[in-house]
């Protein structure tokens, strides 16, 4: 039953951080429409104002200079006043020309499609992973990939490519192999049990290790080298330490409903079970370890949001989210059996990196596939259904 429950809850969780992953992409559209529009304007203007060569500035020019001399015959107070209104007008046009679209935050739907990814993680893959191995929910992933595309070709314009469809096949195809092997019980199923899990996790060492390992990469991309696999690495490696913080958070609340004496896991971690209950508040009832977890987790989640953004604006989305997606199941599923010790003795270690290797196979060959999708010429009824929603089509 509680595999059923995670399972649902990681499916309807990545369903609705593919929509808003859609809404993020239609609002940097429309933000990207908003300022070519402005520009053209702003070109426009500078023609007529500047006494550009081309064709239309000239007429334009030549119809305002006609305009500005009837009016200078009844009033020269009020032609200089119009004109200096138009040449603001221009000035301000290009201004915004120059200065690029408007930031992304500034659009409401861009904001609200944020708020779903956020909303899909939170209630939905964090509820999951109190459940279920990270080796199940990771993958899952795949959906919101899945969701986002269709939504895409169906609101947006963008069209499934025969090489896109087959290579999403293969990586679905790779998914499933890992989901038949993953463990399929929880990391805890009651207090004792959680409590021995942290305080014995080691995770500590592995998060020092990691973080060390992010400061090498971090200065590598600063110091120039700006390559996909170190983005996507950084990207991965924040995503871990999200994945593994949000496993034990989400554990402990879920304990917590039915056993109110559980110790925070953060001071499980630090004071080991012994002293986990002497642990006493620094900042109001909060801990020292509880704050270092709280900073920790603020720290991961803004830094794989930061790089996933910065390679997005270097790398195209069929370049970066196979890779990532490909590289951040990995990462996490070590992590997640690392710490939480959830294979069942030898035998089941050997099949399960045994299929797992294959299924990874299949998820970078179906990335090869994505990436060589070209664009299309939008069918009619798709160009028809942009012009409903207000969107210009070439």
């Amino acid at each position: 039953m509680s595999y059923l429950i995670g399972f649902s809850a990681a499916v309807l969780g990545n369903v609705v951080i593919g929509a808003g992953q859609c809404m993020q992409k239609y609002a940097l559209n429309k933000l990207q429409r908003e300022w070519e529009a402005q520009r053209a304007i702003g070109l426009e203007g500078g023609d007529m104002f500047t006494g550009g060569s081309t064709t239309t500035g000239s007429r334009a020019a030549a119809a305002m200079h006609s305009s500005a001399l009837d009016m200078r015959s009844r009033s020269g107070s009020t032609s200089l006043a119009a004109r200096g209104s138009r040449r603001q007008a221009g000035d301000a046009h290009k201004q915004m020309a120059e200065d690029g679209p408007r930031a992304r935050y500034t659009s409401k739907t861009w904001i609200v499609g944020l708020l779903l990814n956020y909303a899909g993680e939170i209630f939905g893959n964090s509820v999951a992973l109190s459940y279920l191995s990270a080796s199940v929910v990771a993958p899952l992933g795949i959906i919101s990939v899945l969701v986002n595309l269709v939504l895409a070709e169906r609101f947006i314009g963008e069209r499934i490519t025969p090489n896109q469809r087959y290579g999403f096949s293969v990586i679905m195809a790779g998914v499933g192999l890992i989901l038949l092997v993953a463990p399929r019980k929880p990391a805890a199923a009651d207090a004792l049990q959680f409590v021995e899990l942290v305080s014995t996790s080691g995770i500590l060492g592995l998060f020092g290790t990691l973080y060390v390992i992010q400061a090498v990469l971090i200065s590598m991309i600063r110091a120039g080298r700006q390559s996909l696999f170190l983005y996507v690495l950084v990207a991965s490696l924040f995503g871990a330490m999200n994945v593994m913080v949000s496993k034990i958070l989400t554990m402990f609340v879920r304990l917590k409903m039915t056993f109110s004496a559980i110790p925070n896991p953060a001071d499980l971690v630090f004071y080991g079970a012994m002293q986990a209950h002497q642990a006493r508040p620094l900042v109001l009832f909060l801990t020292g370890p509880q704050i270092l977890a709280g900073v920790v987790m603020g720290l991961s989640i803004v830094g794989q949001e930061s790089f996933r953004q910065q390679a997005l604006g270097r790398f195209s989305v069929m370049q970066f989210q196979p890779v990532f997606f490909a590289t951040f199941n990995v990462i996490a599923t070590l992590s997640g059996l690392l710490l939480f010790k959830e294979l069942d003795g030898p035998a089941h270690a050997v099949l399960f990196f045994s299929v797992f290797s294959a299924g990874i196979a299949l998820i970078l060959y179906g990335s090869r596939f994505l990436q060589k999708a070209r664009s299309v010429v939008l069918p009619s009824h798709i160009k028809l259904h942009k012009e409903n929603l207000g969107l210009k089509t070439l």
